[in-house]
């Protein structure tokens, strides 16, 4: 099993995903330092947090600003591993993401996801 991630945030514009989301990744023994709303909390806590993984749904508050988002911070932070998810992966490809996992999935596909992405 790879090492579980010391770090990670999760950025979605629905409370409710961030919260549900951030419990699964909880029971598996992920330790969340955070969550945001929108682009501009996201990079707050990436500021702040400093985490090894972020899971972030890119359409916030639309596809444009949160794919500019995953770009900027691939430049800037190299080592941030970055987990996408949305309804669909249409248009949610972006430099510097790890893995795409639809919000449809098993929880399990986001814990393997995260855990995956984890260069600890």
């Amino acid at each position: 099993m790879p090492p579980v991630p010391q770090r990670v945030i999760v950025v979605d514009a629905d409370r409710r995903i961030r919260a549900a989301l951030s419990e699964v990744l909880r029971v598996a023994g992920v330790e969340i330092v955070g969550t945001a709303g929108d682009v501009r909390g996201a990079a707050e806590l990436v500021k702040m947090r400093d985490p090894d993984v972020m899971v972030l749904d890119p359409r916030l508050p639309d596809l444009a600003a949160g794919l500019a988002l995953v770009s900027r911070l691939h430049m800037e932070r190299p080592a941030l591993r970055m987990v996408l998810m949305g309804w669909s992966d249409d248009g949610v490809k972006a430099d510097g993401a790890s893995a795409f996992v639809a919000k449809s999935a098993p929880p399990e596909e986001f814990v393997a996801a995260t855990l995956a992405a984890c260069n600890c």
